[in-house]
């Protein structure tokens, strides 16, 4: 019998809260659909398309119950199935294989640890707050690699659409990435803008990494700390995202910033901003509460770095917000510094 189309018939309720309830039923298990397959190495196992069987037996697993996952898989449209064989998605590809031009894959092995925790545990007794071993290579490498995924995949993107459209963009000559996490936004901008002259600040850890992986684009790296390092001067547009939790002084940071910036530069800061006495938005309320009840709430009130900036001197504030990809986000935009009359 031939597939067509049939019309549908919508029942009452079904964007409705009972349907949001039930979908949360399925979700941890789409997750650990796919928290299964990464864990296995599938995606990368799907150039070319191959039936449960190929896979199953070089994985020591059963081939019917390989296929069941794949089919949920398939189910959740990452995989296409056809004749039996399984391949990625040309959505899925560039963003679940290893060496995928957006992979991310290693935010998703590893922003569920943060993420994700006993709630009902941690209500009752959230115990010892852990600590990360800074001292350890691996504790570094895990955080860069997670943000590259990050950048890669979204950050990055979202990062070049905003700075396109601010008013200094055309006629800027020099950036400062502050808190940049990764080299990627300073490789994107330093190979389609060559004029531009960039720079990015991090903690040394993380300044040494991105600086190994520059591959010899002129990109200056500062090593320190955004409460008492440098970050040099002149800059057209200081760039910040999801770093000033780190500020012991707001307001203190963000005048060294004001400082930093050439007459007629702008200050670009992108962080969540949660509303109705900190109940939105959902996606920053419920994907930061397991570290919050670990004592780590480090989100901002809405206006909260607005305020700051004021305090700080910025005399010109621009507000938005920001729909992305990884939730609304608020971006705060600070001027402060006139260009010379003659200018």
């Amino acid at each position: 019998m031939r597939n067509r189309t049939l019309p549908v018939i919508e029942t009452p309720g079904r964007d409705g809260l009972a349907g949001r309830l039930f979908d949360l039923i399925q979700a941890p298990l789409r997750w650990q659909l796919l928290a299964c397959a990464l864990d296995l190495g599938l995606f990368d196992r799907l150039d070319p398309p191959a039936t449960a069987a190929d896979l199953a037996d070089p994985l020591g697993l059963d081939a019917t119950r390989l296929g069941r996952v794949l089919d949920g898989l398939a189910a959740m449209g990452l995989l296409d199935k056809t004749h039996g064989r399984y391949g990625l998605t040309a959505e899925a590809a560039p963003l679940l294989r290893a060496d995928g031009a957006g992979s991310m894959r290693d935010l998703l092995l590893t922003l569920p640890r943060l993420r994700h925790g006993d709630v009902a545990g941690l209500l009752k007794d959230p115990g010892p707050v852990p600590a990360p071993d800074m001292a350890s290579p691996g504790f570094w490498d895990g955080s860069a690699n997670s943000l590259r995924a990050f950048h890669r995949a979204m950050g990055a993107d979202t990062a070049l659409d905003l700075l396109a459209r601010l008013p200094e963009w055309p006629s800027a000559r020099r950036l400062l990435d502050l808190g940049a996490g990764s080299e990627v936004l300073a490789c994107r901008l330093a190979d389609r803008h060559p004029q531009l002259d960039i720079t990015v600040f991090d903690l040394p850890p993380m300044a040494d990494r991105i600086r190994a992986r520059l591959n010899g684009r002129p990109v200056t790296v500062i090593a320190g700390d955004m409460n008492d390092t440098g970050f040099g001067a002149g800059y057209d547009i200081v760039w910040t995202s999801m770093t000033l939790y780190y500020a012991r002084d707001l307001a203190g940071v963000l005048a060294r910033i004001r400082r930093a910036l050439a007459p007629g530069g702008v200050f670009v800061t992108l962080h969540e901003a949660l509303t109705a006495e900190r109940t939105a938005p959902e996606t920053h309320v419920t994907g930061r509460l397991v570290p919050a009840l670990r004592g780590q709430d480090r989100s901002f009130d809405d206006g909260a770095i607005a305020a700051a900036m004021a305090r700080a001197g910025f005399t010109r504030i621009d507000s938005r917000l920001v729909e992305t990809a990884f939730g609304p986000f608020r971006m705060d935009c600070g001027r402060g510094r006139c260009r010379p009359p003659h200018l």
